[in-house]
């Protein structure tokens, strides 16, 4: 099958100049197409250049034309982010021709996350014992594990049925929910592998590091929602066991920020004068006595801005989670009474009286208290597509459009181009 995904980086030199050169902005990935110099990664400092080589990719994914809240927030209309293109997506005119917008359709940016986590796990799995310890040889597989999960998973909630990247199959369509089984795959080896605190350069225990690199509980996360994404309440159940809201060890894992050759990645992505909640949207979502809005938002008179308390990093998956993730997981389960009791531990400083939730009334307040708890992070379009309530809260999609593909983006010309895919029905028209 003949096939193009793009990728924004040259693969004709070691992965670690790549991140400091320029080259042609779109090139054919094949799963071979990489040289690099016999022996360059002859030591462990080399090998994490190679890793954080694949946080960049996944950093330029997620934070170009601020598409994390394209996807989420911003398409929700829970989040306005000061930029000209912000009314396409709330209006869900998705094929304007705008050129920021059309580089949102465009899913280059995650390819090459998966071809770079590859690349990584083809150079730990050829590297000498003399050079990386168990330590490091663990660390770095686990991490490429967990990006390449990341990376399938945004891929198809953003766009459903993708091609595939792997060597065995490569170009190969495949359905949302085959997508979903290897990114769970992956997810849980990398959990397998990841420790729960990483090591400095020194050996010494570090949370700062830990907190912007996977690890065991970050990779825990990301298999829990995974596994939710295809309605294994069970499964995420399982996976979440052993993990508390506070336990000293527990991390989250949040992308690190700074200067990028790339001018499009702002580095200060959730600042007060780029991104806000209209103060209408906040009474709606955070009623008055709600204690979270003191705690989430500086309030003016005209606009509420996410207070943001470490601007060196972007969440992504934070420890408040763990609690919506156990609730939704064990209410799934058939477990509504200990569905409550996370949900309740979750939402403490709501308004609500959440002790009476049944069957019919759980699903809406743990959306509203996902909404409320993980406002930033992007994933509010993504929970309304699993809950099956975006065209309750989006009217602009009819449910006739949403069955047609609405939810999902459309592709860009470039990735349909001189290959067998084609625009999904609804974005065809």
């Amino acid at each position: 099958m003949n096939i193009k995904i793009y990728s924004k980086l040259c693969r004709l030199i070691p992965i670690v100049v790549l991140l400091l050169s320029s080259c042609s902005d779109f090139l054919t990935v094949t799963p071979d197409n990489r040289t690099e110099e016999e022996g360059y990664y002859d030591s462990p400092q080399r090998v994490e250049q190679a890793v954080t080589g694949v946080y960049t990719d996944l950093r330029r994914a997620l934070l170009h034309n601020y598409s994390w809240l394209m996807y989420g927030e911003a398409r929700a209309g829970d989040l306005v982010v000061d930029v000209d293109y912000l009314s396409y997506v709330t209006a869900q005119n998705l094929k304007a021709n705008q050129y920021d917008l059309v580089q949102l359709t465009d899913w280059g940016y995650f390819y090459d996350v998966i071809k770079s986590a590859n690349d990584v796990l083809d150079i730990v799995g050829k590297s000498d014992d003399e050079v990386l310890s168990e330590y490091q040889r663990n660390l770095y597989k686990g991490e490429a594990l967990a990006l390449k999960s990341t990376a399938y998973f945004y891929l198809t909630r953003i766009w459903g049925d993708i091609p595939s990247a792997e060597a065995a199959d490569f170009g190969q369509k495949i359905t949302g929910a085959a997508v979903i089984e290897r990114a769970v795959a992956y997810a849980a080896e990398a959990r397998g592998l990841l420790p729960w605190v990483l090591l400095n350069n020194d050996g010494i225990e570090s949370a700062s590091l830990t907190a912007i690199r996977f690890n065991k509980t970050a990779a825990t996360l990301l298999l829990a929602q995974e596994e939710l994404w295809r309605g294994k309440g069970a499964e995420a159940l399982t996976a979440l066991q052993g993990l508390s809201a506070d336990g000293a060890s527990l991390s989250g894992l949040g992308l690190s920020l700074g200067k990028d050759r790339r001018t499009e990645i702002p580095t200060l992505p959730l600042s007060a004068a780029m991104v806000s909640m209209p103060l209408a949207r906040l009474n709606a979502i955070y009623p008055e006595g709600d204690q979270r809005r003191a705690a989430l938002f500086t309030i003016s008179a005209t606009q509420a801005t996410l207070i943001v308390r470490d601007q060196t990093m972007l969440e992504l998956l934070k420890l408040s989670e763990i609690n919506l993730l156990q609730a939704e997981a064990a209410w799934r389960s058939g477990k509504l009474t200990e569905a409550r009791q996370f949900l309740i531990t979750a939402a403490q400083g709501a308004t609500e009286d959440y002790t009476g939730l049944t069957e019919q009334t759980f699903a809406d307040a743990l959306l509203l208290e996902r909404q409320r708890l993980l406002v930033g992070t992007g994933q509010r379009f993504f929970d309304l597509v699993r809950f099956g309530k975006v065209t309750r809260f989006i009217p602009a999609l009819s449910e006739a459009a949403v069955q047609n593909g609405a939810a999902y983006w459309p592709l860009s010309a470039r990735s349909i181009s001189g290959n067998s895919l084609s625009q999904n029905s609804y974005w065809a028209n």
